[in-house]
């Protein structure tokens, strides 16, 4: 384990020589932009463990339980935050914002829907916790949206340095 951490951190600290200056001045921004998005991840993903919980009675037993759908919020959030780093100031802003007041809406909303609609003791928290993760997603990806649109530095397109494309194949 040592290894691929030491090889992910010199990885890191070759990258700014291995991109071209326009993007070196944004790394920062998009380093803060992924390490929020951790964060936010995992509270989409305990939200996600909380919903199939409730609603599915599927709980978790080990590790080997959180490869599935619900962990792909801890990939999906921070290349989010590192995508609205690059974009410019206004769509990380935007996006920290925008995932803050969701998380604090969606929380409140769903305790007071688990309070009102459901009779065990723990469907408040369960309802805040599921809540959080919704508001936080949705908050996050409209604020940044929003932020990156009204940017009048920011390039319209993604930049290439970020562009992944990937297939399906249908038969």
């Amino acid at each position: 384990m040592s290894r691929l951490i030491l090889s992910v951190l010199i990885a890191l600290l070759l990258l700014p020589m291995a991109t071209t200056p326009a993007v070196t001045q944004k790394l920062p921004r998009a380093a803060v932009g992924a390490g929020l998005g951790i964060v936010g991840g995992s509270v989409i993903t305990i939200s996600a463990i909380v919903w199939r919980a409730r609603f599915q009675g599927e709980y978790l037993e080990s590790a080997d339980d959180l490869i599935n759908w619900q962990s792909v919020p801890m990939i999906a959030a921070p290349a989010a935050g590192m995508l609205f780093g690059v974009a410019g100031k206004n769509a990380l802003v935007g996006s920290i914002i925008g995932s803050t007041t969701g998380l604090l809406a969606g929380a409140a909303l769903g305790a007071g829907i688990g309070w009102l609609a459901a009779t065990t003791p723990e469907s408040p928290w369960a309802g805040g916790v599921i809540g959080a993760g919704i508001g936080l997603s949705l908050g996050g990806l409209l604020g940044g949206f929003r932020g990156w649109r009204e940017d009048a530095d920011s390039d319209p397109v993604v930049p290439n340095e970020l562009r992944v494309g990937f297939t399906i194949p249908l038969r």
